[in-house]
Parts: C-alpha cells; sequence; structure tokens
C-alpha cells in the first residue's frame, strides 16, 4: 500500500488529497494539512480516480485508414512518423505558419511550457494557443490594462476570512468551489459581511448577506453606478488615488452619467438596494474604511463587454484605496485546473514564458538563450483561439492542427463552425484520455497520461506553484504528452533537445522566466514539497515567493 500526497486537478483550487494505491485498487483520501481546503473535497475530488481503468481509455494510437476512412490501431512509432513526415510536408510547402498547435489550461506547467517551445523551436510557427482564452481572457485583459499584471489572486484564499466585506461579482462559489465557501462561512462568524451579485438565486446567494440580482449582462452599469455613488458620498480614496493611480479624472467623468434611479431602470437593481451596498463599503462615517475584497468570475466576465466590466469594478477597488493594503484588493476567480500557470508559460499566442510577451526584444533574446536558438529564429505573435480555429484550412491559414488537452469539437463558440474548419485541415492529430468528439474527427489519435499517472506543477488561483506527483503507472501503451513532444520534436529536426522528465523541464521553465512578471526561478520541487506550494513570483532561492 502506497501513499501520494498530490492534488485533485479540477478546478483552479487545486485542493489538496492523498492518492492511496494498493494493487489496482485507488482510493482518495484527504490531506488535512494542506492549507487551502483543509482535507475538505467537492465531488469531483472525491471521485476524482473514476477515469482509472475506465472501458472508453485508449490504451493505443489509432492512425485513420486513407481507404476506408476508419480510425485503426498503430504502434506509436508509425503513428509519430507519419505525423512528423506529414507535418514536415506542409511545412515545405506552405510555410512554417501552416502547422497550429492548440492546448488547454488543464496541462501542468511543465506541458504547457514544453507545447510552446514545440511550436516555436522545433516547428517555427506562430498559430499557438489554448481553451484558456475562452476562460478568462476579460479578467486577464482587464488585469494587463488596470494592473500590468494578470494574476487570479495577490493574496491568499484564507484572507477572505480576515477581510470586513466580500463583494463576488458572477461567482458561484459554493457550488463551482464548495471547500473555499468555508472562508466566507469562517467571515460571517467572525461578523464580516458577505455581498453576491448575480443574476440568479444561487446556493453562494443564499448564504450572503447582501444579494444584488441584477439582469444578465447588466453588470457593468450596475459597478458604474455602484462607482457614482461612493464619489458622490466622499468615499473616494484621494490621496491613494493620487499617489498610486492614472486616469481616474476620467472614469469619474465616466460614472457621473450613472446616478442611482438610470442603474436601477437598466439593471433592475433597486435604487435603495444600489445605495445599502456603497454605505457597507464607504464605511460608517468615523473616518475607518472597510476591508473590502472585490472578486470577479466566469459570470461577469463571459459577455461582449466583459473586459470593461472586469476594469469598471477594478477601478472601483481602487477608488477605494483596497488594492496593496491587508485583506483587501480585487481578485479574479480562475476556472480551469491549471488556469493560472497554463497562461503563464507559452501556450499564448503572444507570450513567452513568465508572462513576456513574444513582441518584447529583451523577452526573446532572454528565452531564445535559455532555448538554445537565435532570437531572430522565433516567431512572433500568431493568432488568439478563436480566430485560429477559424482560419482553419483557409488560404493563408493552418493546414494541421496539434491539439493537446482541449475537445475544441465541443468546448469552442461557435463550436459547429469549428467542427468544419477542423474537417477542412490536411492533417489533425488529437493527443486525450478517450475518444472525445475532437479525437473521432483527427486523422492521428495519441492515448497519454491522465493526471494520477504523471508528474507536474500546476499554479493555483493564489499563484501557488504546487506539485502533482505520480502516484499509479499509467496503462501499457500510455505515453506522458512530455515524451510525445520530445519525440515528435526531434522527428521534426528540432535544432535542440528536448527532455520528457518533468523535473528537468522545471528548471529549464524556471530558467526561461527568470526576470518576468511570473518568475519561477526560485523554485523548485524539492521547496514545494516542504512548503506546501511557492508564490510567485520567487526570483531566487532564498526568496520567500
Amino acid at each position: 500500500m502506497t501513499t501520494t500526497s498530490t492534488h485533485c486537478p479540477y478546478c483552479s483550487l487545486q485542493c489538496g488529497m492523498r492518492l492511496v494505491t494498493s494493487g489496482r485498487t485507488v482510493a482518495v483520501q484527504p490531506w488535512p494539512e494542506f492549507g487551502v481546503n483543509e482535507g475538505a473535497l467537492c465531488r469531483k475530488g472525491w471521485t476524482a480516480t473514476g477515469l482509472r481503468g475506465h472501458r472508453e481509455r485508449l490504451t493505443t494510437p489509432l492512425v485513420r485508414d486513407r481507404v476506408t476512412g476508419e480510425l485503426r490501431a498503430a504502434g506509436w512509432d508509425e503513428a509519430l512518423d507519419l505525423v512528423a513526415q506529414r507535418l514536415l510536408a506542409l511545412r515545405e510547402q506552405h510555410g512554417p505558419d501552416a502547422v497550429a498547435v492548440f492546448g488547454g489550461g488543464g496541462l501542468p506547467n511543465e506541458k504547457a511550457y514544453s507545447l510552446g517551445k514545440l511550436a516555436r523551436v522545433a516547428l517555427r510557427t506562430s498559430q499557438i494557443d489554448y481553451n484558456g482564452r475562452w476562460c478568462m481572457s476579460s479578467a486577464a485583459s482587464a488585469g494587463n490594462r488596470a494592473l500590468g499584471l494578470d494574476r487570479g489572486l495577490p493574496f491568499p484564499l484564507a484572507d477572505l476570512e480576515q477581510t470586513d466585506v466580500v463583494v463576488l461579482v458572477g461567482s458561484n462559489l459554493a457550488e463551482t468551489m464548495p471547500p473555499a465557501a468555508r472562508h466566507l462561512d469562517r467571515l460571517r462568524e467572525r461578523g464580516g459581511r458577505v455581498v453576491v451579485i448575480a443574476p440568479r438565486r444561487t446556493l453562494t446567494a443564499e448564504r450572503a448577506d447582501h444579494f444584488l440580482q441584477p439582469v444578465p449582462g447588466t453588470d457593468l452599469p450596475l459597478a458604474l453606478g455602484l462607482l457614482h455613488l461612493l464619489d458622490a458620498a466622499g468615499a473616494v480614496d484621494e490621496e491613494y488615488v493620487a499617489a498610486r493611480t492614472t486616469g481616474f479624472d476620467d472614469v469619474r467623468r465616466s460614472v457621473a452619467a450613472w446616478w442611482p434611479e438610470r442603474v436601477e431602470r437598466v439593471t433592475g437593481v433597486a435604487n435603495g438596494e444600489l445605495r445599502a451596498l456603497a454605505r457597507l463599503l464607504a464605511g460608517d462615517g468615523t473616518g475607518r474604511r472597510p476591508r473590502a475584497m472585490v472578486l470577479t468570475a466566469r459570470g461577469a466576465e463571459q459577455h461582449s463587454q466583459g473586459s470593461d466590466t472586469v476594469l469598471a469594478w477594478i477601478n472601483l477597488a481602487l477608488a477605494l484605496g483596497l488594492p496593496g493594503r491587508p485583506f483587501s484588493g480585487y481578485g479574479c476567480l480562475t476556472g480551469q485546473g491549471n488556469g493560472q500557470g497554463g497562461r503563464e508559460h507559452g501556450q499564448k499566442a503572444d507570450q513567452l514564458p513568465g508572462y513576456r510577451m513574444i513582441d518584447d526584444p529583451a523577452a526573446r533574446e532572454h528565452v531564445a538563450g535559455v532555448w538554445g536558438v537565435p532570437a531572430a529564429d522565433l516567431p512572433g505573435p500568431g493568432r488568439s483561439a478563436y480566430e485560429l480555429l477559424d482560419a482553419l484550412g483557409t488560404d493563408g491559414g493552418p493546414r494541421a492542427l496539434l491539439v493537446f488537452a482541449s475537445n475544441i469539437a465541443v468546448s469552442a463558440p461557435n463550436a459547429s463552425h469549428v467542427v468544419d474548419r477542423l474537417a477542412a485541415l490536411h492533417l489533425l492529430v488529437v493527443a486525450d484520455l478517450v475518444m472525445s468528439e475532437t479525437a473521432a474527427l483527427a486523422d492521428v489519435v495519441l492515448p497519454v497520461t491522465q493526471w494520477a499517472e504523471e508528474t507536474g506543477t500546476m499554479t493555483n488561483l493564489e499563484g501557488r506553484v504546487v506539485l502533482r506527483e505520480r502516484a499509479v503507472s499509467p496503462p501499457a501503451g500510455v505515453r506522458d504528452e512530455l515524451e510525445v513532444i520530445a519525440e515528435l520534436a526531434a522527428r521534426v529536426g528540432s535544432p535542440v533537445p528536448f527532455s520528457a522528465d518533468p523535473a528537468e523541464v522545471f528548471a529549464e521553465l524556471g530558467r526561461a522566466s527568470a526576470g518576468g512578471p511570473a518568475d519561477y526561478a526560485g523554485i523548485t520541487y524539492e521547496r514545494i514539497r516542504a512548503e506546501q506550494g511557492v508564490f510567485w513570483p520567487c526570483p531566487s532561492t532564498d526568496h520567500p515567493g
């Protein structure tokens, strides 16, 4: 019997858990010492081993027969040789950007990093992006515009218990991240207030002290109206705004037209409810400002004006002087298992490891130096996720697509159109655990490991880098994506070797990210094990993180 400390793969809490293996049996046990969830798990965590040994698990590569049109079993060498030959032929005929790569927010940091390196170094294509674009791009864009950084929470999740007011915008925390809801309960037990803003009465709303129910799609005018009231009440922290922000005069003018009665007509939120929330955030009039946290999630972000909506809530937090103060600030509740780390190290079309921009000459020089290639050989920015999929099979668009950790035939916006674009490809390669809807369309299907069968790091919504240790061996015939990426890189003539060892890849990731906003240079597997996770930025091994 063996016990392995690991982390649940299914949301960005990355709840600590222990897997107990005995022969072919794998059981989940709580890990009370891990501070994020203190042993609590939701249904997803308790049933996380369900795919282990599932009858639909893929265990051999599949290649589409050109005569019958059906997928047939193939050996790994045959499948990888076929993929490499066709990729090289398409690149020779149509150029490097004829090949595209599509990743996922569920990949560990090591695999996300290697996928970006595969695209830019081995395939020399600019055409790479991932499914996180559909998860929280609005929050990422707003965070970068307002704060110069895209990060979920700038404080540990447990800090929620010590603030005075938490405002949840578009989040159903009690159902999507049940172990995190305990922090709201503890906050209320010590006299704090929970405010929920959502168009329907959720389980989270049932636990709130104040529930505002705007008409769907009106989160933006609600935020503008709330800031209007706070400004009119003299609650803006003028000293903080003058010292630490720019552009507030423009914001002040933009909210001037959103008086409460107009907000009520647009959003359906009663004038009195909006004023009550403004009073709660402004304080009791004695000069003491309440500590407050404003947290947005997918409900507020996934709109046509999602970025502006998040920016409005950030503006409100800045006007109150919240960011940078203990137990206060703005944060985003990330979604996918590696929703934070998956976008930091090179899966996005415009980024390099460490959250550097790919069109930054200094960033290109640094990362190229780590990779051992000339900076001039790195491609520039490519198409973002939907634009990439929309261009598949078109003149000037990619002719081949490699898909890792994403079922785009189901999850992509305008999915039926995306399926048509996939059908126009000359080559579709999908790496997956089961025969997903996207894999069923592929020319080559590669069976890969699942979370309990691999070692790698994930970065949770707090920016805490945690380590998922391999607990069980994969089924015979299944390979780890790091091995698949390394094999493909070699077959297409990569100028540098690729490692399939996760510890080596993570060490290289640290060097590549050094000096960037998401600096992992001082994080090691040993530190993560000893400290139950290390927060970035961590530029050196003696830095606390």
